[in-house]
């Protein structure tokens, strides 16, 4: 073997060694790069998680810096959110340390380095391959000494919410599918923000939408307590006008008739076997009529206001008023039951309970068409309980509601309004043939003063 092919067969030998050194530095550098790019992948996953998990801006971009590093897929990053003035609301870094509060320090005096810059106002994407070479004003520049950045834009809608940077190995700052996956990650957080934002908005809307709420219901309730202490003004003042109605009516007319029928009966008297048989008779008619006038203004003045009800209590006035209810309608049974003493009923209920009994014994004097009816009033538990029941046509409930219903004169929304004013609760069941039950309920420890 001559030199020449010596030589030719140790280039030769060279050639391969060298182009197998190629390979393997090839193959290692994409090794390095699969691994790099599986790295940002996990970030990004650790990301979205997050992402879908966070409630608030800052607790968002300080997790997604921490896992931006976590991975080895970058050596540092960080965020900076700003509102339309470009003042900042919130920051977050990761691998940077104590430096990272110089570039706050320059952005909120209006030094903004080049990356914020240039994102913020000219490009969405910077890459930059030496970063200490063209940042020379950066404070954190000279912590990029072997690698590159990528700067990009956080926006979504138009809305700038700020920007994110991270450091590569300079061999992947030019990489488009590098870019691709930052500018993905990106979108990702500008749209998390987005929602954050968009789910505050929601939350402060429904806030206020409950404040609302709370301030109509507390306006309703008041001007309601307003109208129930009217009404029970209203009704004791109609109370006190009926009785002073009834007094002037026994203390004058009442009075008055009495005064009459005596003088009368007493001429009758002193000419009884005189020579004026004519006039003795006209007079004799006129003494039935002054009964019979002063018969109606007592029950007048009874139904205006019984003075028994003042006087002796709220059970003799019941027990009267049976007797005299008994006495005109015959036709109908009155079945009583008192289970209470007349010390145990409240005195703010004692007109209150004469009131519902009376007008509901005329209601079915009127129009029930009954022939039983029970009366009960006593104590059930630690409540007391009036009823009124009667075997009549009854009615219909939707009867109740409608507009123009003779059922509205009988009085049932004043008995109803009577009850609810001084804290008991009232009832009306009935069905047509089957009879009316009026009820009222006080729970002791609910009555109030009417």
């Amino acid at each position: 073997m001559n030199d020449t092919s010596i030589y030719e067969e140790c280039s030769d030998i060279v050639d391969r060694v060298e182009g197998l050194k190629n390979r393997i530095a090839r193959r290692k550098r994409e090794k390095e790069k699969v691994n790099h790019l599986n790295a940002v992948l996990s970030s990004i996953r650790d990301v979205s998680r997050l992402i879908i998990k966070a409630k608030d801006p800052a607790s968002l971009i300080g997790g997604i810096c921490e896992s931006l590093i976590e991975k080895r897929s970058f050596h540092n990053a960080w965020i900076v959110l700003i509102d339309q003035h470009q003042e900042i609301t919130a920051s977050a870094e990761a691998g940077l340390g104590d430096d990272f509060r110089k570039i706050l320090e320059n952005i909120q005096h209006g030094r903004m380095p080049r990356c914020c810059r240039t994102v913020l106002h000219q490009n969405r994407f910077l890459f930059t391959k030496n970063p200490p070479l063209k940042c020379t004003n950066c404070p954190v520049a000279y912590m990029y000494d072997g690698r590159g950045s990528i700067s990009a834009r956080l926006e979504h809608n138009g809305r700038i919410y700020g920007i994110l940077t991270v450091s590569v190995p300079i061999a992947y700052s030019q990489d488009p599918e590098e870019h691709e996956l930052l500018m993905d990650v990106a979108d990702d957080i500008a749209y998390a923000l987005h929602s954050i934002e968009v789910e505050k908005d929601r939350r402060q809307k429904e806030a206020e939408l409950r404040e609302a709420r709370d301030k109509l219901e507390l306006r309703v309730k008041e001007r309601t307590r307003d109208l129930e202490i009217l009404s029970s003004r209203l009704l004791n003042a109609q109370e006190a006008e009926r009785k002073r109605i009834a007094g002037d009516l026994h203390d004058g007319i009442g009075q008055c008739l009495s005064a009459v029928k005596f003088m009368v009966e007493t001429v009758i008297e002193q000419l009884t076997g005189k020579e004026a048989l004519q006039e003795i008779k006209a007079l004799d008619a006129l003494v039935p009529l002054l009964q019979e006038s002063s018969e109606e203004i007592r029950n007048i003045i009874m139904n205006l206001r019984p003075s028994i009800l003042d006087d002796l209590g709220i059970l003799a006035t019941i027990g009267w008023f049976c007797r005299q209810f008994a006495s005109v309608y015959s036709h109908i049974r009155l079945e009583q039951t008192i289970d209470i003493e007349e010390d145990e009923v409240p005195d703010a209920l004692k007109t209150i309970i004469f009131r519902i009994i009376q007008e509901a014994m005329n209601n079915i004097a009127k129009y029930a068409e009954a022939e039983v009816v029970t009366l009960y009033l006593g104590k059930t538990g630690n409540a007391l309980e009036l009823r009124v029941q009667d075997d009549g046509c009854g009615f219909r409930g939707e009867q109740l509601m409608a507009s123009g219903s003779p059922l509205q004169a009988f009085g049932l929304t004043g008995m109803k309004e009577r009850v609810e004013l001084s804290g008991g609760r009232f009832t009306i069941l009935s069905s047509p043939g089957k009879g009316t039950r009026i009820e009222a309920r006080w729970a002791f420890s609910c009555i109030r003063p009417f």
